[in-house]
Parts: C-alpha cells; sequence; structure tokens
C-alpha cells in the first residue's frame, strides 16, 4: 500500500516534469528556427512565453482532478457550517419569543 502511494507520487512528479518541459523545448525551437529563416530576433521570446503558458496549461488540467476532491469536501463543510448557524438562529428566535408575553410580542411588531 505505501509503495503504491510513492509510486504514484513518482509518477506525479515525472508527468509534471515532462509536460512542462515539452511544450517550452519546442516552442523554443520553433522560434529559433522561425528567427533563423527569417532573419529576425522577435520569435523566440515570442514562442518561449507561448512554451511557457502552455506548460503552466498543461500542469493546471494535469493537478486539476486532484484538487476537485478537496473542493468537494470544502464545499461540503462549508454548507454544514452553515445550515449550524441557520439551526443556531432559528433556536435563540425561538427561545427569546418563548419569555415575552404577548403584549411585549406585539410592541416587538409594531415598531
Amino acid at each position: 500500500m505505501r509503495n503504491s502511494k510513492v509510486i504514484k507520487a513518482l509518477m506525479l512528479v515525472t508527468q509534471l516534469g515532462v509536460s512542462m518541459m515539452v511544450p517550452i523545448f519546442l516552442c523554443v525551437l520553433a522560434g529559433s528556427f522561425i528567427d533563423k529563416k527569417a532573419g529576425t530576433g522577435f520569435f523566440l521570446p515570442l514562442f518561449l512565453f507561448l512554451g511557457i503558458a502552455a506548460a503552466f496549461r498543461n500542469v493546471y488540467y494535469l493537478l486539476k482532478p486532484f484538487y476537485a476532491k478537496d473542493k468537494a469536501r470544502e464545499d461540503a463543510e462549508l454548507a454544514y457550517i452553515e445550515r449550524l448557524k441557520a439551526e443556531g438562529r432559528q433556536a435563540a428566535e425561538k427561545k427569546g419569543s418563548e419569555g415575552k408575553t404577548s403584549e411585549e410580542k406585539q410592541e416587538i411588531k409594531s415598531s
């Protein structure tokens, strides 16, 4: 059991590295090739930026499923807390209204 978690973690780290390096490397090669053919220096920085953007996009979509479980659990906890708050407010209102006489209730409603 423990070895499988370690292996999965190593596979994820390796996949992250590959999914970051490949787009950057390919875009730098393409930018360099175009700059040599066109005789300019404009395309390499542009393609480098595009490669970095593509790398971060890949990492985002690769890690998104791992955080979906945490997000669902967090949303469930927040909904539970909100429900407890609502129940507490209702109990406080009920307790507050039980101790008052009908004349006091009328005064509260009229004001």
